[in-house]
């Protein structure tokens, strides 16, 4: 039996002595936990903590199901998804058993926000729609425009903006019917949000500022007011407003720094360093890395991971790679210690649940013994046959109960040796996978090193033209190969940093005295090897055309590389230059030259249609669909820029 099932059974015996009778002292507690959950999380786990030993001690259900909810919350707002779920679970059988509907509309919601943080936005949906249909059988407007708020939250999280804004309006005209609460704020701080996405900028800041005017001077909503404000300085930003930004989110940072709440502390540092963005690089790192050292400071792994990850980018995209590359180990090295301090800690819950399924089995045999004598002492006398054959109808039953564990935990072991194996495997299909991808990779270096060599020895300009051609192809395949033995992923390239670090080896290879701005825009779009090596050569052919052949001067001369995502995982590939273009009379539809035949044969391979035009300068347009396995971030929201030059 476990922790979980234990602590319904026990609260369901406990129910039958108590319902009606709960203790106001358990709903104090749960006050000060709601109360203190945001301003002092680690207060509002002691609270929680003292409040549910009254309530089992009290006999109070109801106040466990509601107390595993806000243990649930506090792990969620820690980054631990999986215990919070698990705290949801449990109290989701609780607030079943009691027959609870609103109990259960709000602990449904609890388990999709979890989903809806870890990017299941199918499950997340799922659980919403399930909130929502119980709050409408029962008639609870507040549930219905919970539900309704937290559907419109996954589609915002998907980019979704007309969906959301849907969904929004809903919840919206039942909070009109309702008192304010820190649902009414979330509402109106993703109005802002979406209204900011729609570059309607009067109607984002109408909700951001009737939010923050209705939660300024409310302790217990400063958490949200904070996210308010950020969110409001977001806005200013996109309009150009810097100053205004900046002091609408210094504001913020200040505020969460007098509750000492680090979560918001670490959204305002987040905010700044988009603020300063590329304009003011150096300021955008100095918040960062101040993100980092608070995350490391609070012992929140995975906020470390990411504002590590953030940093790596922008350090690249400043071309400080020492830097880059220290940050990255760091951020391998914090990793691989969370991994291992979570393994621990699952092996030491399996250890507890064990320890107290044996206890439990311990007191029900006690229990059964005591019932067993007292029977026996009662009805002695008029009542021994009968004692007797209940006694062994008792028996029979505990031996087909007993039987019928003693098989399933048979089955538990087995499925659990098979899950065991089956890791096993997984992991070690990872490592494989990145020793072949490194070994590729050297492999194609030590080839590399052998052409520039011998390309040394040769007087024929053209034969070390064709050598230095082939080893710039080499290296684009060599560079995906290096990607993805760095990646955690193994089966895709993530292409922003992939064309970025391309056009870095080409521009410092290349352009020699020319001056030459590259320009890149691409959305967040991971590739399977298989379609990533042809884009790569394709983007390596017409780059290295356009720098060879593109400029007749050394200024003022411009390459344009974008990459889209369209409906139906169509993506589209974009290379342009303000160059001479293509000369008069010469039919490149039908030119016979390597280049070309090259780079029609890998559109080809991918199944893409290629076009080539003059558009004040060569334009070349490829457009294909993605295979089924192809990934897109969830982590970004807005599409990744980068200028090198």
């Amino acid at each position: 039996m476990s922790v979980r099932n234990t602590l319904i059974l026990l609260s369901l015996l406990l129910a039958s002595t108590s319902f009606g009778q709960k203790p106001n002292v358990v709903k104090q507690y749960l006050d000060s936990v709601k109360h203190y959950r945001y301003l002092e999380p680690e207060k509002a786990k002691v609270f929680a903590t003292q409040g549910m030993d009254i309530a089992l001690k009290v006999k109070d259900s109801n106040g466990i199901g509601q107390l595993l909810l806000q243990q649930g919350m506090i792990d969620d707002n820690d980054g631990n998804f999986e215990q919070s779920k698990q705290k949801y679970e449990h109290a989701l059988e609780i607030f079943r058993s009691l027959d609870s509907a609103k109990g259960q509309a709000s602990t449904e919601i609890r388990i999709g926000v979890v989903h809806l943080r870890n990017g299941n936005y199918d499950k997340a949906i799922a659980e919403f729609l399930k909130a929502l249909k119980i709050s409408e059988t029962s008639k609870d407007k507040f549930g219905i425009m919970e539900a309704y708020y937290n559907i419109s939250w996954v589609y915002l999280d998907q980019l979704k903006n007309e969906q959301a804004l849907e969904y929004l309006k809903l919840a919206e005209s039942y909070n009109e019917q309702l008192p304010f609460s820190n649902i009414s704020l979330n509402i109106y701080n993703h109005f802002g949000v979406v209204y900011n996405r729609l570059n309607n900028f009067k109607e984002g800041k109408f909700y951001l500022q009737k939010g923050y005017d209705l939660s300024k001077d409310r302790p217990e909503y400063q958490g949200l007011n904070i996210n308010i404000l950020n969110n409001l300085a977001g806005i200013y930003s996109k309009q150009g407003m810097k100053e205004k930004a900046i002091a609408l989110s210094e504001e913020a940072l200040q505020r969460s720094r007098t509750i000492n709440n680090y979560l918001r502390e670490l959204q305002s540092l987040l905010a700044l360093s988009k603020i300063y963005g590329e304009a003011q690089p150096h300021k955008a790192i100095f918040y960062l890395n101040q993100a980092v050292l608070l995350s490391r400071k609070q012992k929140v792994p995975r906020q470390e991971i990411r504002y590590l990850d953030m940093l790596t980018e922008m350090y690249i995209a400043e071309k400080d790679y020492k830097s880059a590359l220290e940050v990255k180990t760091r951020q391998y090295v914090v990793a691989d210690s969370f991994f291992y301090k979570t393994m621990s800690q699952n092996i030491e819950a399996l250890k507890a649940e064990y320890e107290l399924t044996k206890s439990n089995a311990r007191i029900k045999e006690l229990n059964l013994i005591n019932n067993k004598h007292q029977l026996e002492l009662r009805h002695a006398a008029l009542q021994r046959n009968i004692t007797m054959a209940s006694i062994f109808l008792l028996l029979v039953i505990l031996g087909l109960l007993y039987n019928q564990y003693r098989i399933k935990q048979q089955s538990n072991q087995e499925i659990n040796l098979k899950n065991t194996s089956l890791q096993q495997l997984l992991v070690e299909k990872e490592w494989l996978m990145k020793e072949i991808h490194h070994r590729v990779k050297n492999n194609l270096q030590i080839v590399i090193s052998l052409l520039n060599t011998q390309s040394k020895y040769l007087d024929n300009s053209e034969a070390i033209a064709s050598i230095q051609e082939s080893i710039q192809r080499m290296q684009a395949i060599s560079l995906i190969h290096l990607k993805l033995y760095q990646s955690k992923n193994t089966a895709f390239v993530h292409m922003p940093n992939y064309i970025n670090e391309l056009i870095a080896y080409l521009d410092t290879g290349l352009t020699g005295d020319k001056l030459i701005s590259f320009q890149v825009h691409t959305d967040p779009v991971d590739l399977d090897i298989s379609q990533a090596i042809p884009i790569g050569l394709i983007l390596n052919e017409t780059i290295t055309n356009a720098i060879k052949h593109a400029f007749p001067n050394s200024t003022n001369n411009i390459i344009t590389i974008e990459m889209k995502k369209e409906e139906g995982n169509h993506i589209t590939l974009d290379i342009r230059d303000n160059g001479r273009g293509i000369p008069s009379g010469f039919d490149i539809e039908h030119s016979d030259t390597m280049g070309i035949r090259l780079i029609r044969g890998l559109a080809k391979q991918i199944n893409g249609k290629i076009r080539f035009s003059n558009d004040a300068g060569l334009h070349v347009h490829i457009r294909f669909v993605a295979e089924s396995n192809l990934m897109l971030l969830t982590t970004h929201q807005a599409d990744h820029a980068a200028v090198i030059s």
